[in-house]
């Protein structure tokens, strides 16, 4: 494993979580580290698992190809300055 790429070892933590047939994915910025011809790969395996996907990126061409997915957009909700550890003058 020391000998593989920071896309190999990507693309290796990947296939081992789609291979363990999971019922949910998590995934935060999956197409870091990938090539072009990976991401493709990368989805059309999130296509084909019957998981379901949770996806965080801010990759455009995955964006696009995941735009007729089910989606859920948040927005920013602003947390009273105690929340944060700030304090208002």
């Amino acid at each position: 494993m020391a000998e593989l790429s920071t896309g190999q070892r990507r693309r290796l933590d990947l296939a081992l979580a789609l291979a363990s047939r999971p019922h949910v994915l998590l995934l935060d910025e999956p197409t870091n580290h990938l090539s072009i011809a990976l991401v493709d790969e990368l989805t059309e395996a999130l296509r084909a698992t019957a998981a379901a996907v949770v996806l965080a990126t801010h990759d455009r061409q995955l964006q696009r190809d995941v735009s007729s997915w089910p989606h859920l957009a948040l927005s920013p909700r602003r947390l009273p300055p105690s929340a944060t550890g700030t304090r208002r003058p």
